[in-house]
C-alpha cells in the first residue's frame, strides 16, 4: 500500500457519471422535442389524460399525457419529447421532476464525496507510518489474535449485509407475486362498472381496503378488496371500473390498483425496515476490506494515544498531536468497533498500523479494531490532549 494513500473515488465518479447521463437523457428528450397545445379527449382521472395534437408538420397525433385531470375538451401546452423516445406529450414540470428526482441525488452524492476527498487530502507524513511488512510475512495478520479480531469485525459486517439482503428479498418477492397475480387476473377478467360503498384508509396498523358494489354473473352485491395505498384515492360513492374473475367474482380489482394477496402487505412493512440495514452493512464491509489491506501490508507498532468518544465518531490523538478520526456512526446501527476502556481518556499505550493517512488502532493486537483517517489540524478545542 503506497504511503499516504487516499481512498479511491471510483464510486463517487460512477455516481456522478450516472447522474450526468440521466440529466443528459432528460435534456435530450426536452431539447429535441417541440411545443404543442393538446386537447383532452378523455382520461381515467388518475393524473393522465388521453390527448390529441398537431405536430410541426401538421399531422394529427394522439397519445397519453400527464395532466391535472382536466375534463374532455380542455386545452393546455406540453412539450412533446424528441430523441430517443419521440412523440410523448409531457408537462414541463414533469421533465424538471424527472431530472431532479433521479439525477440530482447521484450528482450530489458523487460531487460531495469528491469534494470531501479533496478536502481530506493531506501531505505525506512518513514519520506517522508504521513499519512495512516484509514480503510474504503477512504483516500484522501474522498474529492469530489480529486475525480473530478482524474475523469478528467481518462477521458483524456481513450479518448486517445478510439482514439487509433478507429485507430486499422481502420487498422484491411480494412485489413480483403481486404483479404476476394482477396480470393473471386481468388476462381472464371481465370489466364492469361498480360503486365504492365504504373505504378503509391505509394506515400503520391497517392495510387499505374498500367495499365495492358491482354486478357479476347476474348478481349484484358488495365485495371487499385490499387496495393498500390505493385506498386513499377513493371515497364512498365513487364510480370505478371493476375487473373480476367470472369463475370467482370475489377475486377482483378496481381501476389501476394492483391486485395482490393479504400476506404481501404484512411482509412488505417489516421487509422495508430490514432492507434499510443493507447500506450500513455494505459500508461496514468496505471498512473491513480496508482494514485487512492495511493489516496485510503493515506491522503492529506501539503508540501513545488518547481515544475520545465524540458525539458521532471516535477521535484518537497521538502524542505528536496528529488527529485521527473514525467514520461517523451510521444512524441507529450500534457501534461495535469502539476503543476499549483501557486506552480511553488520558494518553496511554496502544497499538496501531498506519500508512501515514489511514491508521488502525487497538488496545492490543487482538482487541477491537478502530479504522481512522488523519485529519487536518489538531484535536477539537474541547478535547485537546494535556501537555
Amino acid at each position: 500500500m503506497p504511503a499516504g494513500s487516499a481512498p479511491r473515488p471510483w464510486w463517487a465518479i460512477g455516481f456522478l457519471a450516472a447522474g450526468a447521463l440521466w440529466l443528459l437523457f432528460v435534456g435530450s428528450l426536452f431539447l429535441t422535442g417541440y411545443w404543442a397545445t393538446v386537447t383532452v379527449t378523455g382520461g381515467a382521472g388518475d393524473g393522465f389524460c388521453d390527448v390529441v395534437w398537431d405536430d410541426p408538420g401538421g399531422h394529427r397525433l394522439s397519445g397519453e399525457s400527464d395532466c391535472y385531470d382536466e375534463p374532455p375538451g380542455s386545452r393546455f401546452e406540453v412539450r412533446v419529447s424528441g430523441w430517443p423516445d419521440a412523440d410523448e406529450p409531457t408537462l414541463v414540470e414533469t421533465y424538471v421532476g424527472m431530472g431532479l428526482l433521479l439525477g440530482l441525488p447521484p450528482v450530489a452524492l458523487g460531487g460531495g464525496r469528491l469534494l470531501q476527498l479533496a478536502r481530506r487530502r493531506l501531505p505525506p507524513a512518513p514519520e506517522l507510518e508504521t513499519p512495512t511488512a516484509p514480503p510474504g510475512s503477512g504483516g500484522a495478520l501474522a498474529d492469530p489474535r489480529t486475525v480473530s479480531a478482524l474475523n469478528r469485525v467481518r462477521r458483524r459486517a456481513w450479518t448486517l449485509v445478510a439482514i439487509g439482503t433478507v429485507g430486499v428479498c422481502g420487498v422484491v418477492v411480494p412485489a413480483a407475486v403481486e404483479i404476476e397475480a394482477d396480470e393473471a387476473l386481468r388476462a381472464v377478467g371481465v370489466t364492469t362498472v361498480g360503486t365504492v360503498v365504504q373505504v378503509e384508509p391505509d394506515s400503520t396498523w391497517s392495510t387499505g381496503a374498500a367495499s365495492v358494489r358491482f354486478t357479476a354473473n347476474g348478481t349484484t352485491q358488495s365485495r371487499d378488496v385490499l387496495l393498500g395505498g390505493y385506498a386513499d384515492d377513493y371515497v364512498s360513492g365513487d364510480a370505478v371500473d371493476v375487473v373480476y374473475d367470472p369463475a370467482d367474482p370475489d377475486r377482483f380489482i378496481i381501476d389501476d390498483a394492483l391486485y395482490g394477496f393479504a400476506w404481501t402487505g404484512w411482509v412488505l412493512a417489516p421487509a422495508i425496515v430490514l432492507a434499510l440495514v443493507a447500506p450500513f452493512g455494505i459500508a461496514r464491509a468496505v471498512r473491513v476490506r480496508e482494514m485487512r489491506r492495511l493489516l496485510a501490508h503493515r506491522s503492529w507498532a506501539r503508540v501513545q494515544a488518547r481515544a475520545l468518544n465524540l458525539e458521532n465518531c471516535w477521535e484518537v490523538v497521538t502524542v505528536d498531536g496528529a488527529v485521527w478520526r473514525s467514520g461517523r456512526y451510521l444512524l441507529w446501527v450500534p457501534d461495535w468497533a469502539s476503543p476499549e476502556d483501557t486506552w480511553q481518556g488520558e494518553n496511554g499505550p496502544a497499538w496501531w498500523v498506519s500508512d501515514g493517512a489511514t491508521a488502525l488502532f487497538a488496545a492490543h493486537p487482538g482487541g477491537r479494531l478502530v479504522l481512522t483517517r488523519r485529519r487536518r489540524g489538531r484535536a477539537g478545542r474541547a478535547h485537546r490532549p494535556r501537555s
